[in-house]
């Protein structure tokens, strides 16, 4: 028996009778961070918890106790306590734990159960729907960690898909937790995942390569962290005030190439950093625009800094170096200072010589180019 099992006469159990107090009692089977914040939130909103299963009896019993309900010893036991219960287990747990309740046999007839994942639809607990039960999926947009983060049901999104007898019930519950109940484009679950993996965990990712940059820097860990959150906090705050594209700040916004170019060469020593960099400048040029910004993304598609980078942070002022140019490994943004001493007109060493003890006969200059150097920059004539 698997999770797409449905039920031979094709017609959808549904709850006796589906009304606005139902359900009256609701089951947690799951008693890690999701299912602790939700069993927290459904109390603190005047909903009934009245049991609570999970695979550490000690953890449910915690939980059971914290939000008034029984700890039960098994899912099936939970389900049947309850009008309404909620899967909250991991992903790759929610088919089997329905596939081992539905094997049961057990009549399950006007209840509901309904997994809290955010990567599958109802269709996951089918195997359910041969019990008598309605099915569904109600997923919190929001990072939950235990029964502390139960206010952050408010305002999040909840993603519903359900058996039509539970639309309304589940719908009625996003609005009891202070969320904002949607429906999604059927097919579309994983562009929904997606999206929340970016938005929820992405950010992380950023913020630990930013503090390890400022840790490079100087800061201490800790500082790095907490200036980096607050700096975090306050673009997450113009966002909410005037959306993502008017909150943006920062040099490509302002079409700065030159300070783009000295961060692209600083981070020459760590390649995946400058590669996360990479990609979510390219992002945030979509979000502002091209228009004013072309050299920007040229730098930022070409495959090597050097090149137009350079050139533009010369035209800009940004440190132009009029010597010849040299071997890539000297950073562009470590050009020689336009204030130091004139240039010598005898050809450079090359790579990796080392300089004679006595210093060498400077040849005339001839009008021929030198081949073995790229031609100066007409930026610097």
């Amino acid at each position: 028996m698997t999770e797409t099992v449905t039920a031979p006469s094709g017609e959808i159990a549904a709850p006796n009778d589906v009304h606005l107090g139902w359900p009256a009692t609701i089951a947690v089977v799951g008693a890690g961070r999701a299912g602790g914040a939700l069993a927290a939130a459904l109390t603190a909103a005047g909903r009934s918890v009245v049991a609570v299963a999970g695979r550490d009896p000690g953890r449910a019993g915690l939980l059971a106790a914290r939000v008034g309900a029984r700890p039960a010893p098994t899912a099936l036991a939970a389900i049947r306590a309850a009008d309404l219960t909620f899967l909250t287990v991991p992903d790759a747990a929610v088919a089997g734990v329905a596939a081992s309740v539905a094997a049961s046999g057990a009549d399950l007839g006007g209840r509901g159960v309904v997994h809290c994942s955010a990567s599958l639809g109802a269709e996951a607990i089918a195997a359910l729907r041969l019990t008598g039960a309605s099915v569904g999926c109600l997923h919190p947009l929001q990072a939950l960690a235990g029964a502390e983060s139960a206010p952050l049901f408010r305002g999040a999104l909840m993603a519903i898909d359900a058996d039509p007898a539970l639309r309304a019930p589940l719908r009625l519950l996003a609005d009891d937790l202070g969320g904002r109940p949607v429906e999604l484009i059927p097919g579309t679950r994983a562009l929904y995942h997606a999206a929340a993996v970016l938005a929820g965990n992405a950010p992380l990712a950023v913020l630990s390569a930013a503090a390890e940059l400022l840790v490079m820097a100087g800061l201490l860990p800790d500082i790095a962290e907490q200036g980096l959150l607050a700096l975090m906090e306050g673009a997450l705050a113009n966002a909410r005030r005037v959306g993502p594209r008017a909150a943006l700040t920062g040099p490509v916004v302002r079409g700065d190439i030159a300070t783009v170019a000295r961060h692209l060469a600083a981070l020459e020593e760590r390649p995946e950093t400058a590669a996360l960099y990479r990609a979510l400048t390219r992002e945030i040029l979509r979000l502002a625009g091209p228009e004013g910004r072309e050299e920007i993304s040229e730098m930022l598609n070409g495959h090597r800094q050097g090149g137009t980078g350079l050139r533009a942070e010369q035209r800009l002022g940004g440190g132009a170096d009029c010597s010849r140019a040299e071997p890539r490994t000297r950073h562009a943004s470590q050009g020689v200072p336009t204030s130091g001493p004139q240039r010598s007109t005898s050809p450079m060493p090359p790579p990796g010589a080392e300089a004679s003890a006595q210093p060498a006969p400077v040849p005339q200059r001839t009008t021929s180019p030198d081949p073995s150097h790229p031609t100066e920059d007409p930026t610097c004539q």
